[in-house]
């Protein structure tokens, strides 16, 4: 094993375009990141999959833009999201973006709460014909996700319900997932966002690293 830490540098939000509801003005975008470790099953061992080991999270809240659509959204100085950990050569770490529109921010407070245990959370494929929801851990296996791939819009289920239907008190407006090895790299990894209907289409800007 190997010890290798990563780094995830937020730089902008890309609007395409943003909605806040009738009358309500302009949305005000928070961004939720995870980070988990995924382990292969090993051959040799008895059935099952090693559960994934949480590496942290952060959020990020972004002022509400001024004027008409599209426009960007920057930071000060780029938000980093830094873990460490030891890790064998075959695995590799999930990284989880869920997009809101914060109007209460109790489902802000509750996904943010959430993501910090991967139990809660089961994603799939929003391109797949027929939706197959999978924990965490099997995701090392999916074909969706893939190293030095665009990050994949994905449905989310938490405790069991999706997030379409159950954020009520703030916008869901979507999640993406991409997976990135622990052996030493950089790369930048654009996060995209559509809620149904389109009316938010939302970019994050990135850069990951890993030594």
């Amino acid at each position: 094993m190997r010890s290798f830490r990563l780094r995830l540098d937020v730089t902008a939000l890309e609007l395409a375009s943003g909605h806040d509801g009738l009358l309500r003005g302009a949305p005000e975008p928070v961004l939720l990141l995870a980070a988990y470790l995924l382990v292969p099953p090993d051959p040799g061992a008895p059935a099952g999959l090693t559960p994934p080991r949480p590496l942290g999270r952060t959020l990020v809240r972004f002022r509400a833009p001024e004027g008409r659509f599209p426009v960007v959204l920057t930071l000060r100085a780029p938000l980093s999201f830094k873990a460490r950990a030891r890790a064998r050569e075959n695995d590799r770490v999930l990284l989880l973006a869920l997009a809101v529109e914060e109007d209460t921010g109790r489902e802000v407070e509750r996904l943010y709460a959430h993501l910090a245990d991967a139990k809660h959370l089961r994603l799939w494929d929003l391109d797949a014909p027929v939706p197959s929801p999978s924990a965490l851990a099997e995701l090392i296996a999916a074909p969706y996700l893939r190293e030095h791939a665009a990050p994949a819009r994905v449905g989310v289920l938490d405790d069991g319900g999706d997030l379409r239907d159950t954020c009520r008190d703030d916008d869901f407006v979507g999640a993406c997932a991409a997976i990135v090895s622990t052996a030493r790299h950089e790369d930048a990894l654009r996060f995209h966002f559509v809620s149904e209907g389109g009316r938010n289409d939302w970019t994050a800007v990135t850069a990951v690293s890993v030594d």
